[in-house]
């Protein structure tokens, strides 16, 4: 009998990429999953398209619950939205560097139609947003006073879909792509 090589045999990790787990999470759970796993970072990928260009923004980023907020007061990435307001938010921790870390990979990708929150237009939802977005730890970074931004555009990113990739949920029995959507009566209340 011809025993398989160490190279042949399966890891732990390759026996649960194989075996086909497809269970999701609780919604509740999803949702603080994903919540928890979005206040530990504060940079994004913000992904805009505007006359069929796509552009990738490395951005700051803060977070309540599902909502993230970035600051932008320059650039491409307003008058983009402002053609095509279907964006895409990539947050992902840090890279692994070797082959054994596969349960440390987790990441999402966000799709929405994001709300450009301007003081002079929205004055409540815009220092609302303020509350959540740091913005004093930039301005002191740029050696201005601690004053209320008031020209900065505040893109609030409500996401209508939410895929989490999440390793380490397959040792819980969970498959690691988890699919979040929202719900049809939040849907109605935004429009």
């Amino acid at each position: 009998m011809t025993r398989p090589s160490a190279q042949n045999q399966l890891t732990e990790f390759g026996r649960l990429r194989s075996s086909g787990l497809t269970a999701q999470l609780p919604r509740p759970d999803m949702e603080r999953h994903i919540a928890s796993f979005l206040s530990k970072g504060n940079v994004c990928v913000l992904a805009t398209c505007r006359d069929g260009v796509p552009r990738a923004t490395p951005i700051e980023y803060y977070s309540d619950g599902l909502t993230v907020f970035v600051a932008a007061s320059r650039g491409t990435k307003i008058p983009n939205i402002e053609d095509n307001p279907s964006i895409s938010v990539a947050i992902y921790n840090t890279p692994f560097t070797d082959w054994m870390d596969w349960y440390d990979v987790t990441g999402v990708q966000i799709t929405s139609e994001p709300e450009l929150l301007r003081y002079d237009n929205r004055p409540d939802d815009y220092i609302a947003a303020l509350k959540v977005y740091d913005w004093r730890k930039y301005r002191r970074a740029l050696g201005k006073a601690d004053k209320e931004p008031r020209k900065t555009t505040i893109i609030r990113i409500k996401p209508t879909k939410i895929e989490l990739r999440d390793l380490a949920l397959m040792r819980k029995g969970f498959s690691p792509l988890q699919i979040w959507k929202q719900e049809q009566t939040q849907l109605k209340d935004t429009q």
